[in-house]
């Protein structure tokens, strides 16, 4: 058994998708200040596990808590289903479940759900990642890969599910709009195994700059998760990209040069040119970050896995190249991944 390498990846959305005009009427800004952070976002549409024919931004708390613990179900399972049936496993060959969220809560939590919703083994291990934002899609693969190394002949799957449209509050502050205007649902799936195809995950990086712990999170007035996100969340969230993916080159004694494939957090318009800028790539190298905000929009944790997707899907990647795995977080937080196909 060899490193463990992630042999499938898959996604799930709501079947609901809105382009950026109706989510403004739905949001209920009148503004042209709002109006301009949905018509200037670079999306041009988003899937929202919500009823266009009921839905209101004043639901009350238990309705948003119901409508997060149906749509992580929902496409958590859907995701996983994929990625088994993609890795050529059965859903009784899964050994240890990573789930991941920061959208909602569920006690006993989504992997638990999930266990029962897919008829998994009653002796699989799990853990859930709770709180982790953007990027705790990284942190559940960390642990899915440690897991591996420490029983090489398991096989892991990862699922991260997102529903931002649970954290919709309608308020006067600029920074809950803009939050509108980016955020979607879905989920995103890997399988992880010691053997088989894919990318081998060649090491993990973490990187904390608690100085900015209040720029990105969320708040919960009244019970309602509100999102904070500071306008600094560009400079800072693009520094730490760059600052990534040096940790991350440098443990192996690698260039810019060397490295392929960059498989970046869809975090914003304004982060990705940034971030493009200060890692000195060209279009072709974040046109898979680029592709996922503009079609389907920021969907927290699990973004990073359809960009992924994206990126194995484009027949790319051949044997021999290096990639890097980057996603932010609150924290503030970035978390890496060094991939080698």
């Amino acid at each position: 058994m060899g490193t463990p390498r992630i042999v499938a990846v898959s996604t799930a959305t709501p079947r609901h998708r809105f382009d950026q005009a109706t989510l403004l009427r739905m949001a209920g800004y009148e503004d042209s200040r709002r109006a301009g952070f949905f018509a200037n976002s670079e999306i041009d549409g988003r899937h929202l596990y919500l009823d266009p024919e009921t839905f209101t931004p004043r639901e009350s708390v238990d309705e948003l808590s119901e409508r997060f613990r149906r749509g992580s179900i929902e496409l958590g399972a859907e995701a996983v289903r994929r990625v088994v049936e993609r890795a050529g496993w059965d859903l009784a060959d899964v050994d240890f479940l990573a789930t991941t969220t920061c959208t909602g809560r569920l006690c006993p939590s989504l992997d638990a759900h999930l266990i029962a919703e897919l008829g998994l083994k009653d002796g699989i291990q799990r853990v859930h990642v709770g709180d982790t934002g953007c990027a705790s899609a990284m942190v559940a693969l960390q642990l899915a890969h440690n897991h591996v190394r420490a029983f090489p002949r398991h096989r892991a799957v990862v699922v991260a599910v997102e529903i931002c449209s649970t954290a919709y509050f309608l308020d006067d502050r600029l920074e809950s709009a803009v939050a509108h205007a980016i955020f979607a649902d879905g989920a995103g799936a890997m399988a992880i195994a010691g053997e088989g195809d894919g990318p081998v995950i060649v090491g993990h990086q973490s990187l904390f700059r608690s100085e900015h712990l209040g720029a990105m999170g969320f708040e919960f007035p009244g019970g309602r998760p509100r999102v904070v996100l500071s306008k600094d969340v560009r400079r800072i969230g693009a520094a730490m990209m760059k600052e990534m993916a040096d940790l991350l080159m440098d443990s192996q004694g690698l260039k810019k040069e060397d490295v392929r494939h960059f498989v970046l957090h869809s975090a914003g318009r304004r982060v990705i040119e940034q971030a493009r800028r200060l890692l000195d790539l060209d279009e072709p190298q974040i046109a898979h970050s680029r592709h996922v905000l503009r079609h389907l929009g920021n969907m927290s944790s699990a973004t990073v896995v359809f960009v992924l997707e994206e990126t194995l899907r484009s027949g790319q990647p051949v044997p021999g190249d290096w990639g890097l795995m980057i996603a932010l977080g609150p924290g503030f937080a970035a978390e890496g991944a060094l991939l080698r196909w």
